[in-house]
């Protein structure tokens, strides 16, 4: 309005322009203004909120966008979100907040899966099948050759005669049997002999037993002599092959012969007290290429009493 030369009132550019922030103000107000008229009464009566939505939009419309505000709070209504998501939605287009634009399905294309590459292996896995220790494998025992030492026997002192040995020498595979399961009377080594007196050289045991008792063969072979003479009584010797050979005496009965072939616990002899000896029992030895072994590493015995 002007009067004479001079204008009357402000022009809403030059209000805005003056105190750009209480003007922001006003249309704050005018926006929650509108916001619950068009809230209550499009429940009431929708055809005149609509209408006066309109009006009120138009007077109120300046460089903020409330037209798109508006439709962005229509579509908010017509969709029955809540009171506040409205509000929210609405207040944010009346301050100018950018929206992000929405885009087409043809805009975005949909997400192709992306195989994932592999993941290296942790440091400690990488090449595991070539850095990782082998397996522990059970070593078999090195072969035994017939003479070896099975376990060493500390020797006795004074030592024995040539001709005798008290290391446990391997005597090859072979299934082998106690002729007599008795007890040992008189051990491997040297003794104080019963009938001669004297200390001297056992070269193997005294197996004590009841006359007549079965004297069964060590091992399998082939009886290579049999005789009697003052010492041993009657006896018998049987080769059993990679130079082992068993010896009996004292035998009340022999019943193989020389050159016979012989199985591993076959009867071959009866105990007896032939020759030097106090009471019945077998002399047994064991000889590997005619060297005297003690007895007692090959065969089970009794326990002594």
């Amino acid at each position: 309005m002007r009067r004479g030369n001079r204008t009357v009132g402000r022009t809403r550019e030059q209000c805005k322009a003056k105190d750009p922030y209480s003007y922001r103000v006003i249309q704050l107000m005018l926006c929650l203004a509108v916001f619950l008229a068009v809230f209550i009464g499009k429940r009431a009566w929708p055809a005149q909120a609509e209408e006066a939505g309109r009006r009120m939009l138009t007077v109120i419309r300046s460089d903020t966008d409330f037209r798109a505000a508006f439709a962005s709070l229509g579509e908010s209504l017509s969709g029955q979100e809540s009171v506040l998501g409205e509000l929210g939605e609405f207040c944010v287009s009346v301050f100018g907040a950018e929206r992000p634009e929405e885009t087409t399905q043809e805009e975005v294309p949909d997400a192709v899966p992306v195989e994932a590459p592999p993941e290296d292996p942790p440091e400690g896995m990488r090449n595991a099948e070539e850095t990782a220790p082998p397996e522990p494998q059970e070593l078999e025992p090195p072969a035994l050759h017939v003479g070896d030492v099975v376990q060493a026997v500390a020797v006795s002192d004074p030592p024995l005669p040539e001709q005798y040995s008290e290391q446990w020498l391997y005597l090859g595979r072979r299934e082998t049997v106690a002729p007599v399961l008795g007890r040992v009377t008189s051990a491997f080594g040297y003794r104080d002999h019963p009938t001669i007196g004297r200390f001297a050289a056992h070269g193997g045991v005294d197996l004590g037993a009841d006359m007549g008792a079965a004297v069964n063969c060590f091992a399998d072979g082939t009886v290579e002599k049999t005789g009697e003479d003052g010492d041993y009584g009657k006896y018998l010797l049987v080769d059993h092959g990679d130079g082992v050979t068993t010896f009996y005496a004292h035998c009340r009965k022999l019943c193989v012969k020389a050159g016979e072939p012989v199985a591993v616990g076959q009867k071959i002899a009866e105990v007896g007290a032939t020759g030097k000896a106090t009471g019945p029992h077998l002399h047994f030895e064991i000889r590997l290429n005619g060297v005297r072994l003690d007895p007692e590493h090959y065969i089970e015995t009794l326990p002594s009493t």
